[in-house]
């Protein structure tokens, strides 16, 4: 303290600067007091005025107000414009098993950009050929830089969790789509599966089928979401009284070389199926396409339907993307402040899009 009995410029100075370096790293609770001039004056080692002079003047800047008897507290909408002002943009990884070809799927990137972008921050996209490999070898990179979070489309059942908790136990947010994971400590969106495969066998059989198969090209026990999907359909069918035939169920293919489905149909269809439910709208497209070489008619024939709503003519399952990505803005955002929240499930709801791959029953089959 000088003769005027002001405090130093470079003490109170120092004091703001470590408030500010606290403020910036996300090192406080909105509802909790920040300081006290009794906790700056012991913390720091200074008079009470050198200590109020440093509140006051984040005070004045409307970075800090004051309760009294309470403390000083971080103003909400000032943390908010500190934040855009970072010189560094946060990067955010998403891992995909494919190159964004889908509508949906775009969708869903441009989404998630448009929300995180006015934050400073973007999306970054790393394809993984569904390679479980490639998809290891690129987490394994990002370890090594300074990515803010991570979206991972998993190729199949195996997450690569020894790498993924590395970014957790950093305090990094890894959210998990499309798969269901049983790791409570990371977050896991994904559509409703189980519904959405019973909302599809219910519309088929409200058509009038009965003699109906589900057809999977990946194999069920690799893949946790089509295996939610089979479980739908198997609890549809038991609930409405409807035999399951284990020929019917179909829960991998090894060969799907046009021959080798065409014969698979054919076999199906002799053995009386008149409806399928497919894992996704890929494996629905390509039975379409066996059945366009067979001189089979969809849906006067067999109907058929899909999982992904991928296309404009395959009566199919909408996984509502563009909710998928809010959740995942919303949680990238969450992650720059002090709000975060634990990780948790969300599951988002399945919508039927009726199209014209399924019809009626044919005459004389129900």
């Amino acid at each position: 303290m000088n003769n005027s009995g002001e405090s130093s410029p470079k003490l109170y100075q120092t004091i703001i600067d470590s408030l500010l370096d606290k403020i910036d790293a996300n090192q406080f609770s909105f509802e909790l007091p920040f300081c006290t001039e009794k906790q700056l004056m012991e913390e720091f080692g200074v008079s009470r005025i050198t200590a109020k002079r440093a509140i006051t003047e984040l005070e004045y800047q409307g970075i800090l107000y004051r309760k009294r008897g309470v403390g000083s507290f971080v103003a909400r909408d000032i943390y908010q414009k500190r934040a855009k002002k970072q010189i560094t943009p946060s990067v955010f990884a998403f891992l995909l098993p494919f190159t964004v070809k889908q509508a949906n799927i775009f969708n869903m990137i441009t989404k998630i950009n448009t929300k995180i972008s006015s934050s400073n921050c973007f999306l970054s996209l790393f394809i993984t050929d569904n390679s479980k490999s490639k998809e290891q070898a690129i987490l394994k990179q990002l370890l090594e830089q300074n990515v803010a979070g991570i979206v991972l489309y998993p190729t199949s059942d195996n997450i690569h969790l020894e790498l993924l908790n590395q970014f957790a136990f950093r305090g990094v947010p890894v959210i998990v789509i499309d798969q269901p994971i049983a790791t409570p400590y990371l977050y896991n969106i994904l559509c409703d599966n189980s519904t959405g495969a019973q909302k599809l066998t219910e519309h088929l059989i409200s058509l009038g089928h009965k003699e109906i198969s589900f057809f999977s090209i990946g194999n069920v026990v690799s893949l946790p979401s089509v295996a939610e999907r089979l479980g739908g359909f198997l609890n549809t069918m038991q609930k409405f009284g409807l035999q399951i035939k284990p020929e019917f169920i179909i829960s991998k293919t090894t060969d799907t070389s046009p021959e080798a489905v065409c014969a698979q149909l054919q076999s199906l269809m002799n053995a009386g199926v008149t409806a399928i439910v497919c894992e996704n709208d890929s494996a629905a497209h390509l039975l379409i396409q066996s059945c366009n070489a067979l001189s089979v008619k969809v849906p006067d024939d067999i109907s058929i339907c899909g999982f992904s709503d991928d296309y404009d003519d395959i009566t199919s399952i909408n996984q509502n993307e563009t909710q998928i990505a809010d959740y995942i803005g919303d949680i990238f955002l969450e992650s720059l402040t002090p709000e975060r929240k634990i990780p948790h499930k969300i599951l988002v709801p399945a919508d039927l899009r009726i199209k014209a791959s399924t019809g009626p029953c044919p005459m004389g089959k129900n």
